[in-house]
Formats: structure tokens, sequence, C-alpha cells
């Protein structure tokens, strides 16, 4: 389930991600991120709060695909990315995609930050 953690004026939001992935969460994120967008923002930065990688497991697959397409043709949209998470993993990950990813987007930057950061994560993505 997608949840918004925060509002904001500007161009970004922040979303918990729990239990269960579904396409109506697909929907959700993007109607979201097109209500930024249609705002007049070029770039959307967003948060995204893991609780831990069982989400993996309990996610639709069908919806996971759906989500992967949608970001793969909004990529350019994108500006800054907090993940927060607990989890090495997920830090390794982020950080590889952060250096990747920026070659194709140079308005893209992707940081990992633990739950204890939460309110940097947030300030991250307002700044």
């Amino acid at each position: 389930m997608v949840t918004q953690i925060k509002t904001f004026e500007g161009n970004a939001l922040a979303l918990e991600l729990t239990g269960r992935f579904t396409e109506a969460d697909t929907l959700l994120i993007e109607q979201l991120f097109e209500e930024k967008l249609n705002a007049g923002h070029k770039h959307v930065n967003i948060l995204i709060k893991v609780k831990d990688l069982s989400l993996l497991k309990n996610m639709d697959l069908k919806a996971f695909w759906e989500a992967e397409i949608w970001g793969i043709k909004h990529f350019g949209k994108l500006g800054r990315c907090a993940v927060v998470a607990q989890s090495d993993v997920i830090k390794s990950v982020v950080k590889i995609e952060n250096k990747a990813l920026h070659l194709v987007n140079d308005a893209f930057e992707e940081k990992y930050f633990d739950t204890a950061q939460l309110e940097e994560a947030l300030q991250f993505i307002e700044g």
C-alpha cells in the first residue's frame, strides 16, 4: 500500500510503501506525480520510505511492471530521490543507481537515508 507521509506545495512527494503493492498503488503514484507536473514543475522530487525487503514478496507483479514501465517513460522528469529504509542491500542499490542514472538524467540525484534520518530526507527533497 502507498500512503503519503507529507504533502508539499512545491515539487516534492513523500510516500511510504507498506504491505502489498497493487495496481491501485501504481495509479496513485502516477496521479500524484502528474499533479506536480501539471502544476508547472519541470522535475518531481520524491521520497520513498520502505520498511524492509518483505515488500518484494508481497508485490503484485503486474503492478510492479506497470510502475517500472511508467517510471522509465517519465525518468527524465525525476529530480531528487530519497530512499528511506533500514537495509544494507537497498543502500548499496541506491549508491549504484545514483551514479549510473545520473548519466542519463543530470537532474537526478538519489540518496539513501536510514529510517532515523526521515527529517533529513524530507529536507533533501524539499531543497
